[in-house]
Order: structure tokens, then C-alpha cells, then sequence
């Protein structure tokens, strides 16, 4: 980014499962797009999961692999040639300059004196509110991995797999003791970084404004369930900036855009009512018009793209970027 210090590199793991997608690689086009790629499986399997109780361990079973993979991403915790890592999802849009949540990693340096677990900070993150599985009228305040900034530290990444393999995990409760679940997710890397966020390292992390990095655009709910327990944000709307109705925010504020709430701009309509009314509200509107002209200006960058006409929802189709032939 023109607006940052610092300089960045692109880095995309992929577990096994996923380099291909109907016939096609996406490592090959990731490589062609300036990506580096790092094949990878999952550094954890179901039978290293002791914490899990009987109902947990048959979902585990009943799974096909999906929710161990995601697991794959915690491998950017390796990648010590680095003084930061940003972690984001394909549906993170960045708006403008990060440089603050980086700062709070790279001027926190471990010194070398401690055992590389000790450091003032190693995570920044916003929360972001999913809804309850069996109750979605309460939402469980969780970390957003659509924007997750972590300091690489094989120590941490040791931890982190020491934990899983023996933290509990109940059926009904989730990962620990807080008991936020169930909710989309919560047995994945998101559900376990929380927990691990929240009751091994609490200490190790800061917590951003989610207006402002994350932004999902969605109203804020009126009953949270948060670490520190339930909250009414009918009674205190400005609990711990929990309950700050980010659909409201300005343009301006919001620095990275989780368009998972939004309506996928990729998908060009859709007859989902729910996504519908979420495409046209205002804040949503404005994140899709700023995602397809950084699609644009994707094509400008990458000369190998095939160039479209500028319209990129054409009859209710999406228009792929396509890596032209050579001749």
C-alpha cells in the first residue's frame, strides 16, 4: 500500500484439499498473481485432540477433514522471517493504512531475552458477533480472522498445537471454560484462537475497534455473550465498544472490511432475501462499489489478467479474472 511504512509480501497456504478447485490450481494462479505458495496439511490431527468429550470427537469423526484443515492456517506462526504477519480471509478488504495495528506488533520486539512466549503483544484483532447455532437471536462475540495480525514465533506455534492437543472441548460448552458456543466456526481456528486468546494468553494480545478493522456492517446485536460473560447492550450500549452499532460508521473510519455479512459482490445478485437487504444497505453498498474497483485495478496492475469492459456482473454473472494465454 502507497499509505504504509512498511513493506509487504504475499503469501498464501493452501492445505492440499484445496489447490485445486474445478480443474483448477489456484497455487498456479496465486504464483501468476505475485503470491508465494506454501502447500501445507494441517499440523494437528483428531487423534492428538485428548480435551475433546464423545459427542465432540464423533462431529470430528462425522467430518471429512474440513475442520482439522482449517487448522493449516495457523502455520503463518512459523514464518519468522518476518516482524509481523497479517492474516486475512478472501473476503477482507482493505480500505487504508493498517500501520497502527502493525506498530503494535513490530515496536513490541521481543529483545531476545525472554523465551520468545514472553513478548508484550503477540496478537492484534478486532471481534466480530456470530450468531448462536441453536439460539441466533444471541451473538457470541469471537476474534474476526478476516483481519488478524500475529508476530511469528515457533515457540507460540509450539504452544499453540501443545494446547489444542489438551485443551477441553465440550459439546455444548466450546473450547474451555467461558462457554460461548456453539457458533459457526467454533471448533475451528477461530473458536480455538479465541479460547486461547481469551485463557491461556490474555495477556499477549490487543483488541481493536472493530468500526475500524473488521468492519462487517451489520447492526449491533442486543445480547451479546462476551469472556467477561452476557452482555445487554440495550443496557449499556457502550460495554467495552462491544456493542458500537459499526453499521453505522463512516466511510472514512473503516480501515479493513470483512465482507462476510455484506452480500458476496462476486456472487451478482442472488435470491436470498437476507443477503438482498444486506447488498443494499448503505455501508454495504459502498464496501462492494470500493471491492469491484480494486477488482479494476487489479487489471491494471497485472498485465497477464485479461482486461474486462468494466462491467463485471454481466446477465446475473460474475466475470472471473482470467490469466491470459501466452502466445
Amino acid at each position: 500500500s502507497s499509505e504504509s511504512r512498511y513493506d509487504y509480501k504475499m503469501h498464501a497456504i493452501i492445505h492440499p484439499q484445496a489447490k485445486k478447485c474445478s480443474g483448477t490450481d489456484r497455487s498456479v494462479l496465486l504464483q501468476n498473481l505475485g503470491y508465494h505458495v506454501s502447500i501445507v496439511s494441517s499440523p494437528i490431527d483428531k487423534y492428538q485432540l485428548k480435551g475433546f468429550d464423545d459427542v465432540a470427537k464423533e462431529a470430528l469423526e462425522a467430518d471429512d477433514n474440513d475442520i482439522l484443515a482449517d487448522f493449516t492456517r495457523l502455520h503463518a506462526y512459523e514464518m519468522e522471517d518476518y516482524d509481523a504477519v497479517v492474516m486475512v480471509d478472501f473476503d477482507t478488504l482493505v480500505l487504508g493504512s493498517i500501520d497502527e495495528a502493525l506498530d503494535l506488533i513490530v515496536d513490541n520486539k521481543d529483545d531476545g531475552t525472554s523465551d520468545g512466549t514472553n513478548s508484550s503483544v503477540d496478537a492484534v484483532f478486532s471481534w466480530e458477533h456470530v450468531p448462536l447455532i441453536k439460539h441466533p437471536e444471541a451473538k457470541a462475540s469471537v476474534i474476526n480472522m478476516s483481519f488478524f495480525v500475529l508476530r511469528p514465533s515457533k515457540k507460540v506455534y509450539n504452544l499453540l498445537l501443545a494446547t489444542i492437543k489438551k485443551a477441553p472441548f465440550s459439546a455444548t460448552r466450546g473450547w474451555g471454560s467461558t462457554g460461548r458456543g456453539p457458533f459457526p466456526g467454533w471448533m475451528t481456528t477461530q473458536g480455538f484462537l479465541t479460547y486461547f486468546y481469551d485463557e491461556v494468553r490474555n495477556g499477549a494480545k490487543v483488541e481493536m475497534n472493530r468500526c475500524f478493522f473488521g468492519n462487517t456492517a451489520e447492526s449491533s446485536s442486543s445480547t451479546l455473550i462476551t469472556n467477561g460473560g452476557n452482555v445487554d447492550c440495550n443496557s449499556s450500549p457502550k460495554a467495552s465498544n462491544q456493542c458500537n452499532d459499526c453499521s453505522k460508521s463512516a466511510m472514512d473510519e473503516v480501515r479493513v472490511a470483512d465482507l462476510s455479512y455484506c452480500h458476496a459482490p462476486w456472487v451478482c445478485g442472488s435470491d436470498d432475501t437476507t443477503s438482498a437487504d444486506n447488498l443494499m444497505s448503505g455501508l454495504c453498498r459502498k464496501f462492494t462499489n470500493k471491492w469491484f474497483a480494486g477488482r479494476l485495478q487489479m487489471e491494471d496492475v497485472h498485465p497477464q489478467l485479461k482486461r474486462t469492459i468494466g462491467k463485471l456482473c454481466i446477465d446475473g454473472e460474475y466475470q472471473p479474472m482470467v490469466v491470459a494465454e501466452h502466445r
